[in-house]
Formats: structure tokens, C-alpha cells, sequence
């Protein structure tokens, strides 16, 4: 599970974007210069933010872009002669329409930028040049509150991801050695399979046994023991390659992924240099399932174990 929150808003807000389509008829039949200029402005701004998302990977900066056109927009209309905006209607027709899509806005823009999202809805407010400066300070007030609680769901969001990130992390992490658990092997496996075909690379898994673990522990104790477990996982992770990747999947029994690998015999010395007492046995990965790359590893090692 990964932290999926703002790219789901994200997702949510292309969706959402589309809506003031149905302000398309009003345009049309009433609609004056300046009406259709803050539409052709707020739809030409959305595509482009789109691609810029897509092109970037960035969607919540490029949601912000367009959230600060979108209120723009909005800013252009109301401040606008009326004769200009809107023709055969009544003032309060639109502008109530219009006032509630810019505090809308607002809330989302503060809750996608944050607090320079809020600071620049209220600086487009307070210097746009409104003929009524009581118009102003209502539009203001709006903006600020609808931007605080947008910022309060950016904080509360926030918090869900460092919590899910906390949470992943301890899902897929040996506690006591700090290496990828079997949760993580059994997810990763297929990946870096998939990874190793594409790019025409070996994939080699190896299982790794600790021969004295039950010794330590009947000898030393417990803790003892963990402390062994510490040791040998420190002495494998500084020993294998960059971007091998490590897992503790049993008590005394660890796995490794090598991309690329196609000697494991460099490895298990350097390893076997600072560690004697474990075993290891190698398993070229290529079209097989995990357990039947485990199980060849498995007798590898214990054919060691034997001689």
C-alpha cells in the first residue's frame, strides 16, 4: 500500500475540473467580453495543466496552476463592469454564481498549494480594482475562511500519509534486522522478475542459512542471538552490491535478489571473510515461481551444508 492520497485527489480534480460545462449555455446566451474571455482563458489553462501533470508527474503543482487561473477567472468577472460580463441579466443573477465558485476555488487552491495558494488568493482579491470596496472585503473574508479549511485538509492529509508511509514501512520491515521482510520478497520478486526479462539481464536469488543460531541462543541467550542476527544482516548488507536487494524471511534464514548477477561465489566470500558460520546456496531465478526458486536455492545450500 503506498501513500495514494494527493495523486487520487489529483485523478478527482481532472473529473472535477469539467464540471463548469454547464456555465457553457449561460455563456453562451448572456455571456459579454469579458465573460467570454474568462472562459476561453479557464478552459485553454486546463489541457495545458493536464499535459504539464502528465508530462511531469507533478499533478498537485499543475492542479495548483490551474486553480490560480481558474480564480483569475473568476477575479475578471466580478470586478468587471457588468455591462461587460453578462447582458440580459440582472447583476445578482451571476455574481452570487460567480463569488461561489471563486470561494470554492479557493479552498482547493489552499488545499493543493497550501499556504501560498491561500496567500495568493487573498492578494488577487485585495488588489483587484473592485468598484466597491465592500465587495472586496466580503470576497476577502470568504476566500479566507474557505482557504483555511483547505489548508486544514492539507495538514489532516498530510498526517494520513506519514501514517500510511509509517505503517508500510513496518508492514514490509524485519524489525529487529531493519532489512525487507518476506511480505516485501513476495512482492518484489515478481517485479524485479519482470524487470530482469525486459532488460535482458540474469536474475539470481540466494538463501542464506546461519549454521550456530541455536547454539548462540543455547548458549548465550536471546538476546545473544538477535545480536547475531544483527550482525550477520550489517555484514551482508555491507557486503552485497548496490541495489541487491535483502530480506530476513525466517528466524535464521535470509534472501537476496541479484539483478545482474553472474557469479555468486565473489559474494559468498566476502561474505564467508567476515562470517563463516553461514550457508548459502544460489538459484538462477529465469522463468521460475519464488517457492520453486527458494527450494532450488534450499538444496543448493544443504548440499554444502553436507560436504
Amino acid at each position: 500500500m503506498s501513500p495514494e492520497i494527493w495523486p487520487g485527489l489529483v485523478r478527482l480534480y481532472w473529473r472535477l475540473a469539467l464540471i463548469p460545462l454547464v456555465w457553457i449555455p449561460v455563456v453562451v446566451l448572456y455571456g459579454g467580453q469579458v465573460m467570454y474571455a474568462a472562459t476561453l482563458l479557464y478552459w485553454l489553462s486546463l489541457p495545458v495543466a493536464y499535459l504539464l501533470a502528465r508530462a511531469t508527474g507533478m499533478g498537485r503543482l499543475a492542479v495548483a496552476l490551474h486553480l490560480g487561473v481558474a480564480l483569475f477567472t473568476a477575479l475578471m468577472s466580478l470586478v468587471a463592469p457588468p455591462a461587460a460580463v453578462v447582458r440580459g441579466l440582472s447583476g445578482e443573477d451571476w455574481r452570487l454564481g460567480v463569488m461561489a465558485f471563486f470561494t470554492v476555488g479557493a479552498y482547493a487552491f489552499a488545499a493543493f498549494a497550501g499556504w501560498p495558494g491561500l496567500w495568493l488568493a487573498l492578494a488577487y482579491v485585495l488588489l483587484a480594482p473592485w468598484p466597491q470596496e465592500e465587495t472586496r472585503f466580503l470576497v476577502a473574508a470568504g476566500g479566507l475562511l474557505a482557504g483555511i479549511a483547505g489548508l486544514s485538509v492539507a495538514t489532516m492529509i498530510q498526517r494520513l500519509q506519514a501514517l500510511q508511509s509509517l505503517i508500510q514501512s513496518e508492514a514490509l520491515t524485519d524489525p529487529l534486522t531493519g532489512l525487507a521482510n518476506r511480505r516485501s520478497l513476495e512482492r518484489d520478486f515478481p517485479r524485479l522478475q519482470a524487470l530482469a526479462a525486459r532488460e535482458g539481464l540474469s536474475l539470481v536469488l540466494s538463501l542464506w542459512d546461519l549454521d550456530d543460531l541455536k547454539a548462540v541462543n543455547d548458549r548465550e541467550g536471546h538476546k545473544a542471538g538477535d545480536a547475531h542476527l544483527v550482525r550477520f544482516a550489517q555484514v551482508l548488507r555491507e557486503e552485497a552490491r548496490e541495489g541487491d536487494a535483502l530480506y530476513r524471511v525466517g528466524g535464521d534464514e535470509f534472501v537476496g535478489l541479484h539483478l545482474g548477477l553472474r557469479d555468486g561465489a565473489s559474494l559468498e566470500a566476502r561474505v564467508h571473510a567476515r562470517f563463516p558460520s553461514v550457508s548459502v546456496g544460489f538459484s538462477p531465478v529465469e522463468g521460475r515461481e519464488l517457492l520453486q526458486a527458494l527450494e532450488a536455492a534450499d538444496r543448493l545450500m544443504y548440499r554444502k551444508k553436507g560436504r
